[in-house]
């Protein structure tokens, strides 16, 4: 897959396929939120104009063990992952759930290298206050936990998900 072309469809696939496994043996629930978008023009059930709109939630939303949460999936070809990858709105939901003691956190795909993190929110949103607005794929190596997907192209976030919550 061409991660240019197909920004982000490729996480987003493979987490898909995870949470409907999680949602099949009821391990989780774990939905995807739509995209928000603003129909411009449409031709025969055909959209040939949108505009995205703002949205009010992170990309998946869901429960575990009781524990409300919600997360983003974020792909980068780069060896750093941009504060810029984030929408204001994201942001602004993110620190929300943190507020109303939910889980937040972020799943990012380092696609030159093959490599997924789970990154807790507030250790990620910490490091941009303190240091930059760019987090070296070092960082997320010794900082994070790295997740391995199987041949089933599914990719247990649930088992990191258990550290940020202290859940065994």
């Amino acid at each position: 897959m061409n991660p240019i072309k197909n920004k982000g469809l490729f996480l987003e696939e493979v987490l898909n396929i995870t949470n409907q496994k999680y949602i099949d043996s009821n391990k989780a629930i774990v939905n995807k939120i739509p995209t928000n978008i603003k129909l411009i023009k449409a031709n025969d059930n055909l959209i040939n104009k949108a505009i995205f709109k703002e949205g009010s939630n992170c990309d998946y939303v869901g429960c575990y063990k009781g524990c409300y949460f919600e997360f983003e999936a974020k792909e980068t070809i780069k060896d750093s992952f941009s504060y810029q990858n984030l929408r204001k709105n994201q942001i602004t939901e993110l620190n929300r759930i943190v507020d109303n003691h939910g889980i937040a956190f972020i799943i990012v795909y380092f696609s030159s290298e093959e490599r997924f993190f789970i990154c807790d929110w507030l250790l990620m949103k910490n490091y941009f206050i303190k240091f930059k607005k760019t987090i070296p794929l070092e960082w997320f190596i010794e900082n994070t936990a790295e997740l391995f997907i199987n041949s089933h192209l599914e990719l247990d976030y649930l088992k990191e998900f258990n550290r940020l919550t202290n859940h065994t």
